[in-house]
């Protein structure tokens, strides 16, 4: 790689271009965002702890998370009985939707940073290597977490993350349409069948033009055993990954398994529709985030069911992931860090994790873990996707990721599920395209 000041100057670049790739689990996200997460991406708005004490003559240090919708109030909650557990530091706290921008803007100490942007900001030098506050903290990296998290913040220098949480690609079905979740691709052929689906318009999932398109394509990949990263940069000029997105293709177009033409969210709005006269689409199972859980349960009830996603491609076990870390800024005032220290020992105590759990997430802590397998009735989703740790697929840890599957997810997704006569030579040359522009970024 390049040095970090080319680096540096490269990501202003980006910022000012402004990037707009995707951001699971959280509200609307600047740094890489396409709507994708818990709460709504419309909100936009910032807001701050709940608590109303001011600090006095406490220590401050300043936090910016993006948590502005539906799990915000799940983290303010553990700011502020951190607040007020003490007397000698104080969190303050900003949920912002452009939390990343004004993060480097404003000079906060901490952040919420998604597990695939570490790399970005590790090799920036944006971030603090946090061992030292591990073992104030009481905490150990490596026996704490689940091994998973070894793959995206340990670096050959260090530690430079907390993981909180892991969200995985998640199947929802609709038990009135499926009695039991499918498993296979013939399940899904079969269920397909059972509904009928060219002739009533419903169908068993749904492939959307946006909408976790990203997760979409890493299945393909993954279930497939794809390796499609060379050195630091993407590589999709292959064989194989030429397979493996013609099979979305002909999952749309050859077996019907979706329908086509899908629109923007259209694999979550065809699935919560109550269209029931096949004037429209509506589909049996959604594949999403944990954040869909919440307001499709308010629409099915107990027809909701929640399921680890089908083994639709290939052979090897593979669910697309994410994760939200507490990052540490590379400019902290040193006066701080053993409030750093004191917050991270309070958060991590299983009692007071389970908030996080409330909310929707999975905490990767493995204390934290256990009591939520304890009441798989009150966390479903977490549990479900504890399931698949294991098997989970994050984007490689590899400088400026996001912005290397930019082109992915706009352009090839497109092609891949908008063209009916799509050849493997013309999808070959936009995998061709795609690998070309992940190399020049990852040179920058």
């Amino acid at each position: 790689m390049k040095g970090k000041r080319f680096k540096k100057l490269a990501f202003v670049m980006a910022l000012v271009l402004g990037l707009s790739v995707f951001s699971y689990g959280c509200g609307a996200q600047s740094e890489g965002s396409s709507a994708a997460g818990s709460s709504s991406a419309a909100q936009s708005e910032a807001s701050t702890s709940a608590q109303e004490e001011t600090p006095g003559d406490r220590t401050v240090i300043t936090f910016i998370n993006g948590f502005t919708g539906g799990d915000g109030p799940f983290m303010t909650k553990i700011v502020d009985g951190f607040n007020q557990s003490q007397d000698k530091y104080f969190i303050e706290q900003l949920q912002d939707a452009d939390h990343y921008t004004k993060f480097k803007s404003d000079d906060f100490d901490m952040l919420i940073i998604h597990a695939d942007w570490i790399s970005t900001y590790h090799a920036m030098g944006l971030l603090r290597e946090v061992s030292d506050i591990y073992e104030m903290a009481g905490l150990s990296f490596e026996e704490d977490f689940h091994p998973i998290v070894q793959t995206y913040a340990k670096y050959d220098d260090g530690v430079f993350a907390f993981p909180l949480d892991l969200y995985a690609d998640t199947f929802f079905y609709n038990k009135a349409l499926a009695e039991t979740p499918p498993k296979t691709y013939d399940d899904l052929l079969a269920l397909r069948d059972k509904l009928d689906s060219q002739n009533t318009n419903v169908y068993p999932i749904g492939i959307p033009l946006t909408g976790d398109e990203q997760w979409g394509w890493m299945l393909a990949l993954g279930q497939n055993g794809v390796n499609w990263v060379e050195g630091e940069h993407i590589k999709l000029d292959t064989e194989e990954a030429c397979d493996a997105f013609m099979q979305v293709h002909d999952l749309i177009y050859k077996d019907h398994i979706s329908a086509a033409g899908l629109g923007d969210q259209d694999h979550y709005n065809t699935f919560v529709s109550e269209v029931t006269d096949g004037s429209s689409v509506k589909t049996a199972a959604c594949m999403s985030g944990p954040w869909k859980y919440t307001t499709a349960l308010e629409i099915l009830g107990d027809d909701l069911g929640v399921s680890t996603l089908p083994q639709i491609y290939g052979d090897t076990p593979c669910v697309p992931a994410g994760g939200h870390t507490f990052g540490v800024s590379a400019k902290v005032d040193e006066s701080k860090i053993e409030g750093i220290a004191a917050f991270m020992k309070y958060a991590y105590q299983p009692e007071v994790m389970l908030n996080w759990a409330d909310s929707g997430q999975a905490p990767i802590h493995l204390e934290t873990m256990k009591l939520v397998q304890e009441n798989p009735d009150k966390y479903p989703v977490a549990n479900v996707n504890y399931g698949i740790f294991d098997d989970a697929m994050i984007l490689p840890a590899i400088y400026n990721i996001r912005e290397q599957v930019k082109y992915v997810n706009s352009t090839v997704w497109s092609l891949v599920v908008q063209t009916e006569d799509l050849s493997r030579d013309a999808l070959m040359a936009e995998l061709t395209k795609a690998t070309q522009i992940a190399e020049e970024l990852s040179q920058l």
